[in-house]
């Protein structure tokens, strides 16, 4: 029996989802369709996609926290419906006693299975992340979805670019970025996913928030696809606010043997 040989082009794809975008919606459905169409490997939601961006409280609250960890295992239960073989995104939830903002990777076949825990948190207006989580293990690992071998840099994750250069020396396809910003940082935003593309090799994908949530505070949009030489090859929109684009494995190996990734530290 032949060997099959890995693909060395995958379907991945990125958005810009509603503020408050729950599970069931009107807007999930739109979202649902316009992914099922392409059927991509690979579909990177925004950072805790489902209701209210909850960290805008600037106190905790366990009710708010539990009603959010509660949308996002409904939202999860219904991660089939994107029609794409790997889906990824993040989610609150509880880990060894600590609140944390956990990175997952979903299949049909094995759920969702968390791989990262968000580790820096803002502590500002509109983002009082600080008070809300916590930091879990501390690990960047690269992790295997599907055919795409994949590391998470969760939102302000991406400003520490030493985690994107290790993901590259780990042979990383992509680093997935979900993202909950406003419009005014969104130039910063962009030039922190072409470094992180530069110095790993690999390419970068980026989801984020879009429209105002309930408490006023409005969200920026623009998801990203960069390849590895810093391009954006693929952005959204509000007009398109899903988008594709097909990665090319050779060219992330070929840009990991080459400068800057094979500097030494």
């Amino acid at each position: 029996m032949p060997r099959l040989e890995p693909p060395t082009r995958l379907k991945v794809g990125v958005c810009e989802c509603p503020a408050e975008m729950r599970p069931g919606s009107a807007e999930w459905d739109a979202l649902c369709q316009s992914v099922s169409r392409e059927s991509p490997d690979l579909f990177l939601l925004n950072e805790m996609p489902f209701g209210p961006w909850i960290s805008s409280g600037s106190h905790f609250d366990e009710e708010t926290w539990a009603n959010s960890c509660n949308l996002h295992e409904r939202g999860i239960e219904r991660l089939s419906e994107l029609g794409a073989m790997v889906v990824a995104g993040s989610r609150p939830c509880r880990l060894g006693g600590r609140r944390v903002n956990e990175a997952f990777l979903w299949t049909l076949d094995q759920g969702a299975r968390g791989v990262h825990t968000k580790q820096y948190f803002p502590d500002e207006e509109g983002y009082y992340e600080a008070r809300w989580f916590e930091a879990g293990d501390r690990r960047f690992d690269v992790a295997s979805a599907g055919a795409i071998r994949g590391g998470f840099l969760v939102c302000t994750e991406l400003m520490f670019n030493e985690h994107a250069r290790r993901y590259g020396r780990n042979g990383a396809h992509a680093i997935l970025v979900p993202r909950a910003v406003g419009e005014g940082s969104l130039r910063r935003w962009r030039v922190a996913a072409r470094m992180a593309a530069i110095v790993s090799g690999s390419y970068v994908l980026s989801s984020n928030r879009n429209g105002t949530g309930a408490r006023g505070q409005v969200f920026g949009g623009a998801g990203w696809i960069v390849n590895p030489a810093g391009d954006v090859v693929a952005q959204t929109s509000s007009a398109t606010p899903v988008v594709f684009h097909d990665i090319e494995v050779e060219f992330v190996t070929r840009a990991q043997r080459e400068y800057p990734c094979y500097v030494k530290e």
